[in-house]
């Protein structure tokens, strides 16, 4: 078995019989350092870039670029939008966080970023009202 530069033996891999050191990549039958952006650091995937950005930041073509929080937000790894989410009584409209206008007769919801109308009243027209 050849075994490239920056590589070992493996019994691990069905094909090659050898695998690249942490921080490269097989690329050809060889094995090539892995470029890690500013705000970056190596992964243990197999699959991918290599590498992942610092918390903070997201991957952007090759590079790690700064995630804007908006005032009255937040950094989430579990939000739908790029790493940010809105302070509860916030909701999100376009790059910002508003506050949510909550009507008489209402209450924030559970969310945080909406509201629900008190009993026994319903919502009706972005308001509470008596049924």
């Amino acid at each position: 078995i050849d075994v490239p530069k920056n590589g070992y033996l493996s019994d691990e891999s069905r094909k090659r019989g050898w695998e690249c050191d942490r921080g490269y990549r097989v690329s050809d039958g060889s094995c090539i350092a892995i470029k890690v952006p500013k705000n970056g650091y190596l992964t243990n995937s197999a699959h991918g870039l290599g590498w992942a950005c610092e918390r903070g930041y997201q991957a952007l073509n090759k590079d790690c670029v700064a995630i804007d929080v908006p005032s009255n937000g937040y950094l989430s790894d579990t939000s739908r939008r790029p790493g940010w989410e809105c302070n509860r009584g916030y909701r999100e409209y376009r790059d910002t966080c508003v506050a949510v206008k909550i009507p008489k007769n209402a209450h924030l919801d559970n969310s945080g970023h909406g509201w629900d109308c008190n009993r026994p009243f319903n919502r009706r027209q972005g308001q509470c009202v008596m049924p």
